[in-house]
């Protein structure tokens, strides 16, 4: 992984701003749950193509939960310095569900092409829903202990096999796998980005290793093409210069509020990637994609849900639309506990057949060769 020589609307539950112009700034009122917040008086801006990027609560007062058109520096606390420029029109977002709740995302990707130094970059974030796992840990843990709801109702249960939740539980064992295709479809790039690991070169002492270590690999194609990768916990960690707080995360609430000790803390659990354009050749990029979300531990029972992409939540501030969560869900839309069929049908359990893994009783099931089985993860 090579790198340039780069310097170094807080709400509550599922918020919306605009890739592209104008952002909803009205705070909200949600919690860990990862509910999505009623409509109130303002609209994200639809000019210049914009489409709405959801947000979840926690991201602090840097501006890292601004959207991914704001030009986030790799090196930075949460803002851009001006050294990316973000080509218009080319921000895209999607959101992923379980099959088990399809109106609460569990996790969303946005992506952009971006010029740096003269190079064309592709950007692509994945932010994680803060009741999957979030950066809350120690004997200041939010949520890891039971108590409130997870996304589509129900109670959240103790995590399995866990106590709470550790600095230590983050590092060294959580990443998130991208594949990347180029124009054609095919698949160019497929790659592990570490969470968090002990880095010596970093003031706090850990850092995120990219894809050259940690839990980081390439599985196709040339680390080369990775330009520069962080991670949430790195910037709260050292660009954001909170590197004390290895044993216990910032104190906050339900609602991630932020600590007046250290404002800037990101609470979430985001992944950030750079790319260089070149790598998709001729074609061009076509698309980034995620099948699956992981943390270990996570706050559900099971520590790796496949997920699937689907529109976002349409946004809650507009005056047309009635406030998020007032209407019953329509059907298929899910949210019942693991296990459940979205549309009342009988689902399979792992060992039977299945077209599509929808079918499957368990979001850590897969649909493979026309079998539920468990998701297998590469190493």
């Amino acid at each position: 992984m090579r790198s340039f020589s780069f310097t170094g609307c807080v709400g509550g539950g599922l918020l919306f701003l605009a890739v592209v112009g104008s952002a909803c700034t009205r705070p909200g009122t949600g919690d860990a749950s990862g509910g999505i917040v009623a409509g109130g008086e303002c609209a994200p801006s639809d000019e210049g193509g914009s489409v709405s990027a959801p947000t979840f609560p926690g991201s602090g007062l840097s501006g890292a939960g601004d959207p991914i058109t704001a030009a986030l520096d790799p090196l930075s606390c949460g803002g851009g310095n001006g050294r990316f420029t973000p080509v218009e029109e080319t921000a895209q977002i999607e959101c992923y569900y379980t099959d088990s709740d399809q109106t609460t995302p569990m996790a969303f990707v946005e992506r952009v092409v971006e010029i740096a130094e003269g190079e064309e970059l592709v950007h692509v974030r994945l932010t994680l829903n803060p009741a999957f796992v979030d950066n809350t840990y120690g004997e200041t843990a939010i949520g890891w202990g039971g108590g409130g709801d997870q996304p589509g109702g129900g109670p959240k249960p103790k995590p399995k096999g866990h106590k709470g939740h550790t600095f230590k539980d983050l590092v060294g064992s959580d990443k998130a796998q991208f594949q990347m295709t180029d124009g054609t479809g095919e698949l160019v790039l497929d790659f592990f980005v570490d969470y968090i690991s002990a880095d010596e070169a970093k003031p706090s002492g850990y850092g995120s290793l990219g894809v050259v270590g940690g839990e980081g690999k390439m599985l196709l194609g040339d680390a080369s093409a990775i330009v520069a990768a962080t991670t949430s916990l790195d910037r709260d960690l050292n660009a954001c210069g909170y590197g004390a707080y290895t044993v216990d995360s910032p104190a906050t609430d339900e609602n991630f509020t932020p600590n007046p000790e250290t404002p800037d803390w990101d609470y979430r659990v985001v992944y950030d990637v750079w790319v260089s354009a070149s790598a998709f050749g001729a074609a061009g990029f076509g698309d980034a994609k995620i099948s699956y979300v992981h943390a270990s531990p996570s706050k559900y029972p099971s520590d790796t849900l496949t997920v699937t992409p689907g529109p976002c939540p349409p946004p809650p501030c507009e005056d047309e639309d009635p406030p998020a969560g007032d209407d019953d869900p329509p059907a298929g839309s899910g949210g019942g506990d693991p296990g459940d069929e979205p549309d009342g049908g009988v689902c399979q359990e792992s060992g039977g057949e299945c077209a599509s893994d929808s079918d499957c009783c368990w979001a850590t099931d897969q649909c493979s060769n026309g079998v539920c089985e468990p998701l297998d993860i590469p190493r």
